[in-house]
């Protein structure tokens, strides 16, 4: 019975060992198809990959209920901007108002913008004053 046991064991632990080395090619060989592949992708993305994450706005996973705000009528902001700035979750005037410096930093690498347009045209300002007077808008 020990004799039967102890082969049963030998031929599990052959097989496990073809196994791992049959696996061990065959990874290699898809390894190396895969990286080459991955240092050869040319991505092209409108959001820039080296803004720092600790600057990032606060952001919502979606507009409040009430629905997200016409962020047109910040001047500088256009159609296209208003449709990257809801895809990274900014809807309404009062995420804009409350940005900090680092915050409009983190933007304006993210989106590609230019180096102080946010400061330059006043989206703060414009945000804070839209957020508080609903009725002109």
């Amino acid at each position: 019975m020990v004799e039967i046991a102890s082969q049963i064991v030998l031929c599990l632990v052959i097989a496990a060992l073809i196994g791992f080395f049959i696996g061990l090619i065959v990874g290699k060989l898809i390894g190396e198809k895969n990286q080459s592949s991955i240092y050869s992708a040319n991505t092209v993305s409108h959001v820039g990959a080296q803004s720092n994450i600790y600057n990032k706005p606060l952001i919502r996973s979606a507009p409040r209920p009430m629905g997200k705000d016409s962020l047109q009528e910040i001047e500088g902001i256009d159609r296209n901007l208003e449709v990257k700035l809801n895809e990274i979750g900014i809807f309404h005037f009062d995420q804009i108002a409350e940005w900090t410096p680092k915050n409009c930093k983190w933007i304006e690498e993210h989106l590609k913008l230019e180096h102080k347009q946010i400061e330059d045209e006043n989206w703060l300002v414009e945000a804070k004053n839209l957020s508080k007077n609903p009725k002109i808008r």
